[in-house]
Formats: structure tokens, sequence, C-alpha cells
């Protein structure tokens, strides 16, 4: 029955959800993803910056501890420990889907990387009249490939994350292209550190969205949680 629950540790747990989280557990693990974007975001920022060398010290130690809890797999663990492990069939049609929108994304950031740089230099000579290419445009093409993303996934499990994927498409937007109202905006510090940060707060932010999904989606303890993240 739709409307049947499985009792986890005290929790009723919608198997909508359930099938959701194994089919997905992987995916969602989004505290790597925080970590490598917190690490790339202070490499990013540094020169804008111009820290003294106290403080590139401290930044590039924060870089090496957030890379090394990633390659030490200590955030797996962290999820094995409290949400279990799944073994995924080799050949179910779940684990084709997502092989194929992993390699996807991979393909398409790949080739933002390889061209970006051409995009942001044309960008900035024809909409804002200065040819040094300052603009980063890749953060908008992540979010909107999650956009799309998002509007295939069940909204009883997300209901509000095509939203919050449209308004970081949106802010990202205004960043990138808010020099072509306001030139003067390209000397401020604030500006250049979401500018030159942009690719990698995007990581920061979607890594977040993903964790607190799981969390909501299969709680660890406690009542039934409400879908309003």
């Amino acid at each position: 029955m739709e409307n049947d629950v499985v009792e986890r540790e005290g929790a009723s747990i919608d198997p909508r959800r359930l099938k959701f989280v194994t089919e997905n557990l992987a995916a969602l693990q989004g505290l790597n993803t925080v970590a490598v974007g917190a690490a790339m975001f202070l490499l990013s920022i540094e020169d804008i910056w111009n820290l003294p060398w106290w403080a590139r010290l401290i930044s590039g130690s924060l870089q090496l501890v957030f890379l090394i809890i990633v390659a030490r797999g200590l955030v797996v663990k962290y999820y094995e420990r409290r949400f279990g492990r799944v073994e995924p069939k080799a050949k179910s049609p779940t684990t084709r889907r997502e092989a194929i929108g992993c390699l996807t994304t991979i393909l398409l950031i790949a080739a933002a990387l390889m061209w970006g740089r051409q995009l942001e230099v044309w960008v900035d000579a024809t909409l804002i009249g200065d040819p040094s290419g300052q603009i980063r445009l890749l953060a908008l093409l992540v979010w909107t490939i999650w956009l799309s993303k998002s509007a295939r996934r069940d909204p009883s499990i997300d209901p509000r994350g095509p939203l919050f994927y449209f308004v970081g498409l949106v802010v990202s937007v205004a960043v990138a292209f808010y020099p072509k109202w306001y030139p003067g905006v390209i000397q401020s510090m604030l500006w250049r550190t979401l500018n030159e940060g942009s690719f990698w707060l995007t990581f920061i932010a979607l890594g977040l969205r993903d964790h607190f999904v799981l969390v909501r989606a299969l709680p660890k303890n406690g009542s039934d949680d409400e879908d309003d993240a």
C-alpha cells in the first residue's frame, strides 16, 4: 500500500523515501562535496584577499584538513555509521541511469573547464566592454544542470528542491552580470570574492542541500519529519 510506513528505531518512514535513499545514497553524501568545495574556495580567494603569510598558512592548513577528510573516507564512514550502506545491483536500471547522469555531468563540466575561459572573455568583451575575462560563468552551468535534474526528482522527497536550485541560478546570474549595470563593482572585494569563488561556493551549497535531503528522507531518530527543507 502506498500509505504503508516502515518502522525504523521508533520513526515512521515512507517507503517512497526509503526507496529513494537506497537508490541515491552515494549521490546524497554531500559533506564530501562541501569539504572539497571549502578547500578549493579558500585556495581561489587567497590572491584576491592578498593574505599575509600567517593567514595563508592557516588557509593552507584548512585546505589540507578538508582534503584529508575526503581522501581518508571519513565522511563515507560517517554516513555508513548513521545511515548504513547499500550494495546496488550492477545491472539495475537505476544504476545505469545514475551512471549515465554522472557521466553527462562530468562531460559538461569538463567542456566548461576547457572552453569556459573563452566564453568568459567573450561575455566580458561583448556585454561588459572589458576583454580581461574576469566574469566566472561555470557556476551558471552547474546550477542549470541541477535545476533540470531536480525536475525529475520525486516532489514528495524534495518539494522545495526546484525552488532552491532556481534561486541558486538567479543568484549566480546576478553575481556574474552585475558589472554590466555597475562596472565599478569589479573593484569591490565582496564581488571579486563571490565571482572568483562562485564555482566552489556552488559546490558547498549543493553538498549541503544533498546532505539535508538525506537527513530529512531518512532521519536517525525521532518522529516523522516534515518536508520543509
